[in-house]
């Protein structure tokens, strides 16, 4: 974990650093916890737009270096004219998100890919591009070519970079790092509050249900776009306020206005396009609030006035902002006309999400579960509903115009997208609305004196009630939050490192196989980055099947020098000219010599092979053909359905099933995932295998590829029974309620015995390929 705090350490300082001095240079000389989330902006929009000059990443990582050594330098020319805030408050805010967004790991001992085959593999895809972006090894990535935005995966690569991270260390520490940003600009909006109820707030609304939850599935994108339209409620909030009454000063307002183009512009580099709506609704909304109220006077002749004050300032400003424009708009051309897939794409929720999971209070971990299963669904709600309902109230009363314009606009946002958009677009939006509800709700309820508002103790004990709601929610999501797992990716990074710079097709099923292979040009017919190889008509590759060698054509075979698949003994023989370089405990690196010779098969899904049935008229003119057949001894299997205590159960159990098996030697394959090991027993064999969610997949729960599960040796067939023994969980995960499931598939028993035979001697034989003689 040390190399994800480091990271974190590093984003945070840079951000807070940064955005310091940016603020102060503009005119906000009194100190603000918004300048972590402007600093955090301004990395987000410098660092993808440097990380194409010669050293691409760690460039980008000196570069920022450069800026915070000269940040520091200029707050410490005006320490001693700088007013200054105690550090009691943001240090408490850190400590608490932080160590809230570290429990995962702890829930479940162990660092790795947050949220991967439960949740989402889709931090397989991100963990390759920022790979590229940091080192621009092998072709650019079709999202980064069609303008897919890339600000906090740059700020990542940077901070690997500057820490000497590993990437998917860097990742977990930049969402841990957007949670404590968030929570410190919290801090800020909720600055009338006393220390400790402030400090408390603040961080709730760091990690709220639905920031937990998509932490929980490597989801920094939506967690960045809260983070940004909280602290542009809080900039807004800070335009509005009246000008300090000594002209010596410089106006705030002036860093306030530039600290809210930048959040528009960066929002632009994490989440495209479309993340300038959230703004482009608020900003009339706040103005007309502003207006009504008498609070904002538009005087045209001190406009012109001011505008001739700061003219530089104002120049300068253009200038970056036309100069950004022009350097990303050809690259967020590309992506516009993705936009619309993204809108109607599910992602992987099967329905949606409930929006009262926004107001923060929600009694179950998993916010993909439909509200009808959720006991105290209702409960939760009204008690969030009452809390939202007061948070409003109060703003309104406080004329807090920037949280009220802001709120508004991300409610409006949300009801657009669910009459319009997809039910993945819903969940977005919700998770970006939820920092800003509970920023209201807790400054409501915390607050010493609510505007019109009496019965203060009656409010402070709701207040309770509802904090204790919503850190219970936050605990529920973190803890059944996943944690993939490092051997097999060991593994793969291994074999890697064997193949440097050379072409491999990779014949798994692992959607993080381009990341654990970087370094490498690795293709795979999965659809995995960094390019998708397209696997033969007859073996057409769907999510839920195994692959092989014979899952490409041979001539796609010769694109490659390398390929590699699973060890698993239930699968198709090698062509001649593939030889295994080297043994894992989970897969074999197969090297090419020579052309592949042109083998064919009979049409088989995900299967070694397929029995040549004569009987039928298509059987009968392949037998006829001159040519060759290599035959394997018809594998037995049994399927998902068949086992005793079903596929899926939790930790500790046992299932188990029954193939009927002649004597002999036979290997057993399995189809599985599992987070804790398994222990797969048989007639005095026992083997154990290593947890796993590799290649896991929403629909597709134990299905994918198959692993060697031992071997046993049958004396007198019949049928043998296969146990399945899931490891008990650790003794904190019981403690804690963690559950640990497993999800098995299909069950194989093979035996060796290749022959090859002349095509015609075939008939009712388990083919596994063929060659033929007039092709």
């Amino acid at each position: 974990m040390l190399s994800v705090y480091a990271s974190a350490a590093a984003i945070l300082l840079a951000s807070l650093v940064v955005g310091r001095a940016l603020l102060h240079l503009l005119g906000r000389t009194e100190a603000t916890w918004l300048a972590g989330a402007v600093g955090f902006a301004a990395l987000a929009v410098a660092a993808p737009l440097l990380i194409r000059l010669p050293g691409r990443a760690a460039t980008v990582a000196v570069l920022i270096g450069v800026a915070v050594g000269a940040s520091l330098y200029q707050l410490w020319r005006t320490w001693g004219t700088r007013p200054r805030t105690a550090p009691g408050a943001p240090l408490a805010v850190i400590l608490l998100v932080a160590a809230a967004a570290s429990l995962p790991f702890v829930f479940n001992e162990r660092q790795g890919p947050l949220g991967e085959g439960i949740y989402t593999n889709d931090q397989g895809a991100q963990l390759y591009l920022t790979d590229w972006l940091q080192n621009g090894f092998g072709p650019e990535p079709k999202a980064v070519g069609f303008g897919y935005p890339t600000g906090p995966q740059a700020v990542a690569a940077a901070a690997a970079e500057a820490t000497n991270a590993p990437l998917l260390d860097a990742f977990n520490g930049l969402l841990v790092a957007i949670a404590v940003l968030t929570g410190l600009t919290a801090l800020t909006a909720l600055d009338p509050l006393p220390p400790r109820r402030r400090v408390v707030a603040a961080s709730l609304a760091g990690l709220p249900y639905l920031g937990a939850s998509f932490l929980a599935q490597s989801a920094f994108k939506e967690t960045a776009m809260a983070l940004f339209v909280l602290a542009f409620a809080v900039a807004l909030t800070e335009l509005g306020r009246e000008p300090p009454p000594s002209d010596r000063q410089p106006h705030p307002r002036r860093a306030m206005l530039v600290a809210l183009i930048l959040l528009i512009v960066a929002s632009v580099f994490v989440y495209s396009l479309p993340g300038l709506i959230w703004f482009a609704i608020a900003i009339p909304i706040w103005l007309a609030l502003e207006l009504a109220t008498g609070r904002l006077r538009i005087d045209v002749a001190k406009l012109r006035d001011e505008a001739r004050l700061h003219r530089r300032a104002i120049v300068a400003v253009g200038v970056v902002v036309v100069a950004v424009a022009a350097l990303s708009v050809a690259q967020l051309s590309g992506f516009v006309g993705k936009v619309g897939s993204v809108q109607e794409s599910t992602g992987r929720l099967n329905s949606p999400v409930f929006p009262g999971e926004a107001l923060g209070v929600w009694p179950e971990g998993d916010f993909q579960v439909v509200r009808g299963e959720v006991d105290g669904a209702y409960l939760a709600v009204a008690l969030g509903l009452v809390a939202a309902a007061i948070g409003a109230l109060g703003a309104v009363r406080r004329r807090d115009f920037g949280l009220v314009a802001t709120g508004a606009a991300a409610v409006l946002v949300y009801a657009a997208a669910r009459l319009f958009a997809s039910i993945y677009v819903e969940a977005k939006a919700l998770a970006v609305i939820a920092p800003l509800i509970v920023v209201a709700a807790l400054g409501a309820l915390f607050a010493p004196r609510l505007p019109g508002v009496g019965l203060t103790v009656p409010r402070y004990a709701l207040g309770a009630i509802v904090a204790v709601a919503l850190a219970g929610s936050t605990f529920l999501a973190l803890r059944a939050a996943p944690v993939g797992f490092d051997q097999r990716g060991d593994e793969l990074e291994g074999l890697a490192a064997l193949a440097r710079g050379r072409s491999i097709a990779f014949l798994g099923v692992d959607r993080f196989a381009g990341y654990w292979l970087r370094g490498t040009l690795m293709q795979s017919p999965g659809g995995y980055v960094p390019a998708e190889v397209k696997a033969r008509r007859g073996k057409v590759w769907q999510q839920g099947l195994a692959m092989d060698l014979d899952t490409l054509a041979p001539k796609r075979l010769d694109n490659f020098d390398y390929a590699i698949t699973t060890r698993a003994a239930y699968q198709s023989t090698p062509p001649p000219n593939f030889q295994p370089v080297v043994r894992t405990a989970s897969y074999v690196l197969w090297s090419r010599s020579g052309a592949t010779p042109p083998l064919r098969v009979i049409d088989k899904d995900g299967t070694p092979g397929r029995v040549l049935d004569c009987a039928s008229a298509q059987g009968r003119r392949l037998a006829a053909q001159p040519g060759v057949a290599t035959v394997l001894p018809e594998p037995i299997t049994a399927d998902a359905g068949e086992w005793s205590q079903g596929a899926t159960f939790d930790a500790p159990g046992r299932s188990t099933q029954s193939l009927e098996l002649t004597p002999g030697r036979w290997r057993l394959s399995l189809q599985y995932h599992s987070q804790v090991p398994l222990t797969v027993s048989a007639l005095g064999s026992e083997v154990e295998l290593p947890p796993s969610l590799d290649g896991m997949y929403l629909t597709h729960k134990g299905e994918g590829a198959f692993w060697p599960a031992g071997q046993i040796s049958v004396r007198g067939g019949g049928p043998v029974r296969v146990k399945v023994d899931a490891k008990r969980p650790s003794e904190l995960q019981r403690d804690l309620g963690v559950d640990r499931g497993v999800w098995l598939g299909t069950l194989a028993a093979t035996q060796r015995g290749r022959q090859r035979i002349p095509l015609r001697d075939a008939c009712g034989r388990y083919v596994d390929h063929y060659i033929t003689f007039r092709q």
